[in-house]
């Protein structure tokens, strides 16, 4: 059943990437790091691809269908805020620039929309499997920083995805079955949206970079123990501080290693 799912899932990114493309063309042009005009938005084949595999849950009733709809909605709602950042995006990047802007400016920017979007959807996530006040806050911190994580990487062409896919096969070794089914179809269309973002042939945007946080996210939720979650969020926080000082690619540039997977497929 893996298998049809992850072949499924990939096939119909395959269908779906050329179709989804030439509309972002139209209107979605954003600037690369290389300075060159590619269509933002790749995300949106993700969404729309998961969308159509998630039939097939119900269908082969692989879980509980509270799952799947709470995932499903977790994954619709950040992508929504991940869109509205795409669109009315500003320069401000980092947990300070965004808490500069609100408190100083009186300025709402669109990554605190979506730092407060993604904290809200954690608080739901955290109220439907804790009544623990202390670990609903835990679950919810470590799916807003899973998410904001994601977007700090993903700077260059498959960086992000890279990481995702990484981390969704790790997952493999210890999440337990019913988390597996949801999470391999994601894992399918993350291939093939790789394809198109290292060959610069589109950009993951914040939209899609939301999902892959949100997907890795909601897994940690479920697979991590009290104490790991503790020690992951406190990893997590390193991470947006280290992101809100330095580069990340300045660090990855000046690691042999880390220079030679961030440019594995580069082109």
């Amino acid at each position: 059943m893996l298998i049809i799912l992850f072949i499924f899932s990939l096939s119909i990114s395959l269908i779906i990437a050329p179709i989804i493309i030439p509309l972002l063309k139209r209107g979605f042009i954003r600037i690369n790091y290389n300075r060159k005009e590619i269509p933002s938005g790749l995300g949106l084949i993700f969404l729309t691809a998961y969308l159509f595999t998630v039939p097939l849950f119900f269908i082969f009733e692989i879980t509980d269908p509270l799952f799947i709809l709470l995932k499903l909605f977790l994954l619709f709602g950040i992508a929504l805020a991940g869109l509205i950042d795409d669109f009315m995006g500003d320069l401000n990047r980092g947990f300070k620039g965004h808490f500069v802007k609100l408190i100083k400016g009186k300025e709402l920017t669109s990554g605190m929309f979506k730092l407060i979007i993604g904290g809200m959807l954690g608080i739901i996530l955290g109220l439907l499997i804790e009544d623990n006040i202390f670990l609903v806050l835990l679950n919810a911190f470590l799916f807003a920083l899973a998410i904001n994580t994601f977007n700090l990487m993903d700077v260059r062409p498959g960086r992000s995805l890279k990481l995702y896919i990484f981390l969704a096969l790790l997952f493999f070794f210890w999440a337990e079955n019913w988390l597996i089914f949801l999470l391999i179809p994601l894992l399918g269309i993350a291939f093939v949206l790789l394809f198109f973002d290292l060959k610069e042939e589109g950009m993951l945007g914040d939209i899609g970079s939301n999902l892959l946080g949100a997907s890795i996210g909601f897994s940690l939720v479920f697979i991590l123990d009290n104490l790991a979650k503790l020690l992951v969020l406190a990893l997590l926080i390193v991470i947006q501080w280290v992101g809100d000082k330095i580069s990340f690619t300045k660090i990855i540039e000046d690691n042999h290693l880390l220079r030679i997977i961030d440019g594995l497929g580069r082109k």
